[in-house]
């Protein structure tokens, strides 16, 4: 407002205009009022409008978080996609390196300690499979022998992170016998002999047994004790010099043996046929079978050679080898004593008719029996008959 106009308007309050100047006033006064009323109508118009246009600000606003979050989802899930990818194949890698590479050696680690420690570790073996993040599963059932049924009474894992191997997690389905049977060694006594459930049951079963003998017999004497006898040795207990430190005085659940068949590695297999056809870019993929040797019946120098080698296979990997008998397996230990006393035997795990085993009972090297497993009458032809 300019100054000459604030002079009349204090002339126009004090009454010092004329008519004429005041008639003139009052017209720019009317012509303010006018103008500062359209003032106000436009402020009350913006006022609704600009409602509207900040509903429409915050559904542009709300729309724009759901679309960044959502790109930024996609963003996530692709990076974790590719990390995913790219894991599983280092993964391969690792797991695949070397020769024997790592798969087949930590295979061939659970499947010798199962073989060395539990008597019917040899009739089934590890598969593996490899996961993301450098991770691998190794699986396997676990079996027993009745007569000539071989039974699936587990399964066994086993978790790897690299080179790192977990405590193995088992599942049982209930088809075994609660109680662990357990060999007793010569001069300890035992009041566990089953010999009487034997003698309770019937002629149409077949039994797989722990048998102890009443004094230390070498493997061939072992064979000379089972021959021509309708049965089958599955497996024989091996004494370590360790066994006499046992907690449970003279009873062994956790031995160490061999089963009547070598433990086979893969460096003995004999090269049967070779084949090699041109892959992707040039490389190539070879393709060969083996054989396993010729094993004779009752060789025990071949059972003692594959036994030795499978222990000191095991020593290089012994804090594994513990992990999966959730104890320390002293296996150095165990080679040097039978570096200088030979390998003689405590017990044997057999399997055969019930009543044929029942007849050992009047064996005087057969100091205590314990019943495994019973199983109905499966047995395909007489041992006995053999040559």
């Amino acid at each position: 407002m300019k100054d000459d106009f604030k002079k009349k308007l204090d002339a126009y309050e004090k009454g010092e205009l004329s008519e004429a100047e005041k008639e003139k006033v009052e017209q720019e006064l009317e012509k303010l009022e006018k103008y500062y009323e359209f003032i106000d109508e436009k402020e009350d118009k913006d006022r609704i409008v600009n409602p509207m246009n900040d509903e429409k600000q915050i559904k542009i606003l709300r729309r724009s978080k759901w679309k960044a979050r959502f790109q930024t989802a996609i963003m996530v899930i692709s990076i974790l996609f590719f990390v995913t990818i790219l894991s599983t194949i280092l993964t391969a890698v690792y797991y695949s390196w070397g020769k024997p590479d790592r798969v087949d050696t930590f295979r061939n680690i659970i499947d010798y300690t199962l073989t060395v420690t539990n008597p019917y570790g040899y009739y089934a073996g590890t598969s593996t499979n490899t996961k993301p993040f450098f991770s691998m599963e190794a699986s396997r059932d676990l079996k027993k022998r009745v007569g000539d049924e071989t039974l699936v009474v587990g399964e066994m894992k086993v978790n790897f992170l690299f080179s790192l191997m977990g405590f193995p997690m088992e599942d049982f389905y209930g088809r075994m016998k609660q109680e662990q049977p357990g060999f007793i060694l010569p001069g300890a006594e035992s009041e566990m002999a089953d010999w009487n459930q034997l003698e309770q049951l019937s002629e149409g079963t077949v039994v797989s047994a722990y048998v102890s003998f009443s004094e230390l017999l070498s493997t061939n004497d072992v064979f000379q004790l089972f021959n021509g006898r309708n049965l089958d040795i599955i497996w024989f207990a091996v004494y370590t010099g360790q066994e006499d430190e046992s907690r449970y005085a003279g009873t062994i659940f956790e031995p160490i043996g061999f089963p009547d068949y070598p433990i086979w590695h893969d460096n003995d297999m004999i090269l049967d046929s070779r084949e090699e056809e041109k892959g992707l870019f040039g490389s190539k993929v070879v393709s060969e079978s083996h054989y396993s040797p010729v094993y004779e019946e009752a060789d025990y120098e071949l059972l003692h050679t594959q036994f030795m080698k499978t222990l000191a296979f095991l020593s290089k990997y012994e804090s594994k080898a513990n992990k999966l008998t959730f104890e320390p397996l002293n296996i150095d230990n165990r080679i040097q004593y039978l570096k200088e006393h030979g390998i003689e035997h405590y017990g044997a795990v057999i399997t055969g008719p019930t009543k044929e085993i029942l007849k050992l009972q009047e064996e005087p090297m057969i100091s205590d029996l314990e019943v495994d497993e019973v199983s109905f009458w499966n047995w395909e032809w007489d041992r006995s008959e053999e040559e």
